[in-house]
């Protein structure tokens, strides 16, 4: 062992700020593409962009669009807050002062499902009013529209919806009231035994009361609407897939001409260095936007060849497809692929998809085959949809049905979890007595 001050050789990577920006771009979605070249024009008085033109149906093969296409018409108006709607009302009735300002302070303490939580005496405390003058005011909440709004449970949100639409019955609110656990399990025999009441009415009030709405306010939410603009059109032409880039997405990036003339004049050397920074920055995002494009057209490409039958045929026939596969064919690695497909969609004729959608895990066949797990949830929509209702078929005879009809062999947990991913009920809650 020596102590001393050597050199010594070695390469490594680096992570420099213009390699950060180059991944950060490529995971970009067109929508932030553009926010971003705004933050970078602001910045940099070498950058020239331009606004891009409002998206519109492509129905030709050069998706031209008509001039006359009214654009206005388009924006979606400012949707109103459920705090407003309700006070628009509460401005229609004939209240004295103190009663006015008991609805405000009910209509205030509303979640932005329509739900009160908070105890009438403490409402009434924080008012500096009777216990008996805020239950007023919130049963003339009660009265307005949606229905249901007000409630301070799930089942008196049912029932105020059951007694607007002329519904409600004493029986109905006993069931709601004292079981309506066993009611949402559907364990109607029970219910049945212990209320007096048929299986057939059981059954018709589970279908009215699919149609309440448990959120009443949910329309009225506010949120921040995210439009998918897809980033590639797929149309069959002639028999063959063809894909075109969304040319209404490319970013209109040119250099300013007046500054960049400045580049050639030195008397400034202060003014020429900021300028030499900036012009570099420039060529660093248009070569980074140059990258991005030609990894998704080599994206897009591999999958046109590797998903044909699914654009030719539709979603059941996806294949087993993995991001490792298509990086070895495109020589990039698999993480480039990851976040090349984040934010990014696929227009195709059956709809427009995410574009990590046409990734899927495979399951073997029997036949030494393999098929994805998308075609095998597609097979137990299928076989849920044709089912016996009054003899729902269990996880394990599902799992059994995949392997004497269709080859698959998966076992119950997994089509559990398939089933809990499409949002398919278990057998016993699938279960109708009664065929309607």
């Amino acid at each position: 062992m020596e102590i001393g001050l050597f050199q010594q050789q070695s390469l490594k990577l680096t992570m420099s700020k213009e390699l950060s920006q180059a991944i950060s771009l490529l995971q970009y979605s067109s929508m932030d593409i553009v926010a971003f070249l705004h933050e970078q024009a602001l910045q940099n008085p070498l950058i020239d962009f331009s606004e891009l033109p409002v998206y519109t149906s492509h129905n030709q093969k050069n998706h031209a669009t008509s001039d006359s296409t009214d654009y206005m018409s388009s924006i979606p108006a400012p949707k109103e807050t459920l705090y407003e709607h309700l006070m628009n009302q509460s401005a229609l009735l004939k209240l004295d002062e103190c009663e006015q300002a008991a609805v405000e302070f009910v209509i205030h303490s509303l979640d932005d499902a329509g739900y009160l939580h908070d105890e009438l005496i403490i409402l009434a405390n924080q008012l500096g009013q009777g216990q008996e003058q805020v239950e007023k005011a919130l049963q003339l909440v009660q009265q307005m529209d949606p229905a249901g709004v007000g409630a301070r449970s799930l089942q008196e949100c049912l029932m105020l919806q059951l007694k607007r639409n002329n519904q409600w019955t004493e029986k109905i609110e006993q069931i709601l009231t004292h079981h309506f656990e066993e009611f949402a399990y559907k364990k109607w025999m029970k219910i049945s035994k212990l209320c007096q009441i048929s299986l057939e009415a059981l059954q018709q009030l589970h279908e009215q009361i699919k149609k309440l709405n448990p959120r009443p306010g949910s329309f009225y939410m506010k949120s921040n609407e995210r439009f998918i603009v897809p980033d590639f059109i797929v149309k069959i032409e002639e028999g063959n897939v063809v894909a075109y880039a969304n040319e209404d997405l490319e970013p209109r990036l040119s250099v300013n001409e007046q500054y960049k003339l400045q580049l050639k004049n030195r008397q400034n050397q202060e003014m020429f260095s900021y300028l030499q920074e900036k012009y570099r920055e420039f060529q660093w995002i248009m070569k980074s936007l140059h990258t991005r494009k030609d990894t998704l057209n080599a994206l897009m490409n591999t999958l046109l060849v590797e998903q044909e039958a699914f654009f030719k045929k539709g979603p059941s026939y996806l294949k087993p497809l993995t991001m490792k596969e298509v990086a070895e064919q495109t020589s990039v690695h698999e993480s480039t692929i990851s976040r090349a497909t984040r934010h990014k969609y696929i227009q195709t004729p059956f709809g427009t998809f995410s574009m990590k959608s046409f990734f899927s895990t495979s399951i073997q066949l029997g036949n030494n085959e393999a098929t994805s797990t998308t075609h095998v949830k597609e097979l137990l929509k299928k076989l849920v949809s044709e089912e016996n209702k009054q003899r729902p078929l269990s996880d394990q005879q599902l799992a059994n049905v995949l392997q004497s009809n269709y080859n698959v062999t998966i076992s119950r947990r997994t089509v559990a979890k398939y089933r809990d991913q499409l949002n398919v009920l278990p057998s016993s809650q699938r279960k109708l007595f009664v065929t309607q």
